[in-house]
């Protein structure tokens, strides 16, 4: 087992900063795949910072999951990936994953889009997220993504995505070789 530092979290650091580059690159190449045209450079993935906590509680209609408490989250949970979607200043999406102590499933814990229908990412939230997940997954070697607790509304959507109930009745999609 090997002991906590600063080296063990900076490898986090730079896992989740390549995780967040790599979903960059996949979403811009599947852009190019699906015609969707889009300024590339005005996408960021970013952390979730305070800026982007305080942007989501502006949005048209409440924030529904507990974002201001990622902070906190971020700081007991040295694996956990935070992801801010941005196009140009607009916030577009929050996500927060994380395999807490599995080394097999990395979890979505929440995932949220900005409510406005005219934003930019419309559709696209849920599809970036996941790139970022899968790859920071792939970093971590887990074969797996579970959407926890999702919302019976939703569940079509993931299903679309390619998630699937398993035996147990968790919505994943198995990570590919």
């Amino acid at each position: 087992m090997r002991r906590k530092g600063k080296s063990t979290e900076l490898r986090d650091q730079i896992a989740k900063s390549n995780a967040r580059k790599l979903a960059y690159e996949n979403f811009i190449k599947s852009c190019k795949t699906q015609f969707f045209d889009i300024n590339a450079a005005a996408i960021r993935f970013d952390p979730i910072t305070i800026s982007a906590i305080r942007e989501c509680h502006l949005w048209m209609e409440p924030a529904i999951y507990p974002w201001e408490r990622i902070p906190d989250w971020k700081c007991k949970d040295d694996k956990g990936l935070d992801l801010a979607i941005w196009y140009e200043q607009k916030l577009c999406g929050l996500c927060y994953a994380t395999p807490r102590k599995s080394t097999i499933c990395i979890k979505i814990i929440l995932l949220q889009g900005h409510p406005d229908r005219s934003h930019p990412l419309r559709g696209w939230i849920a599809p970036m997220a996941l790139f970022a997940t899968d790859a920071y997954a792939r970093i971590l070697g887990c074969n797996e993504i579970e959407i926890q607790d999702p919302d019976t509304n939703v569940v079509p959507y993931y299903q679309d995505l390619g998630f699937q109930f398993d035996q147990t009745n968790r919505l994943v999609i198995y990570i590919a070789d």
